[in-house]
């Protein structure tokens, strides 16, 4: 609970809360409003006859419980699209509370891997040297995280929180991914520079906050997975009461029409 305080603590300081909460409002509201108009023009669908009573008191209940639960699940889908916003308007803002000495630890190991594989490196293309120093600078970067989460620092949660989106194959993938596009888009793929001038423009990227640009990156990318998981569990849960209804009138439909009673006639 703690730890939970502290890293709250810690975003509060860095993000607007505001925007991130009236965002949150705003869509659950647009979403409980849209909910009741649809469910108030497709009323008379919705309350079809149905054989049991327990589905008819299911079906009263849809007026109730879908537009809650539209309203509570868009308001979560729209505070982690208003979160990822806000985190992209701060990104300076977290850029310059990263130590310069991360971003130095990483520089070090980038020119010592292109000192002491000279001979490979002049073989490979600039795409190939960008794919294989993407590798290094996230080797570096997951030892530099690892480091700083033992230490006794105040800041050490936030540390902990991106380790732990750190860990893992696809996520070590698409971290290296996003390295390799970054130096990829800062330096072109002209194969006529050195190897030389290729590491020392490296260097500088590296030095200009790359280790805050590829944390955020893991941190929108952690955000995004629970905005599709909110979606997706929002379209299974309104998949149910669809599936019953139709099914209600399916059954409706196949129902034999009720016999009438022929009228007797009277003799007078």
């Amino acid at each position: 609970m703690k730890e939970i305080y502290a890293t709250l603590s810690q975003i509060g300081q860095y993000t607007n809360p505001f925007a991130i909460i009236s965002g949150a409002v705003l869509y659950g509201i647009t979403a409980l409003i849209l909910t009741i108009i649809v469910l108030i023009i497709f009323r008379k669908k919705i309350r079809v006859p149905r054989r049991h009573k327990a589905l008819k008191v299911l079906a009263y209940s849809y007026f109730i419980l879908l537009p809650l639960l539209s309203g509570f699940l868009w308001a979560k889908w729209g505070f982690f699209k208003s979160l990822r916003k806000d985190i992209k308007a701060h990104t300076e803002v977290y850029i310059k509370q990263i130590p310069p000495s991360f971003d130095t630890s990483i520089s070090g190991a980038v020119h010592t891997y292109m000192q002491d594989n000279k001979a490979t490196l002049s073989t490979m293309s600039t795409d190939q040297l960008i794919d294989v120093l993407a590798d290094v600078i996230y080797t570096q970067y997951y030892s530099t995280l690892s480091s700083q989460e033992t230490a006794k620092q105040v800041s050490n949660t936030f540390f902990s929180w991106v380790l732990k989106l750190t860990k893992g194959k696809g996520m070590a993938q698409l971290i290296k991914h996003n390295i390799h596009k970054i130096l990829k888009e800062k330096l072109g793929l002209d194969e006529e520079v050195s190897k030389e001038l290729m590491a020392s423009r490296i260097e500088e990227v590296v030095r200009m906050g790359l280790f805050a640009k590829i944390a955020l990156i893991q941190a929108d990318h952690f955000l995004k997975g629970i905005q599709k998981g909110v979606l997706i569990l929002f379209c299974i849960l309104m998949a149910v009461p669809l599936a019953e209804v139709l099914i209600a009138h399916y059954l409706l439909k196949k129902k034999p029409p009720v016999p009438q009673a022929k009228p007797v006639m009277t003799q007078v």
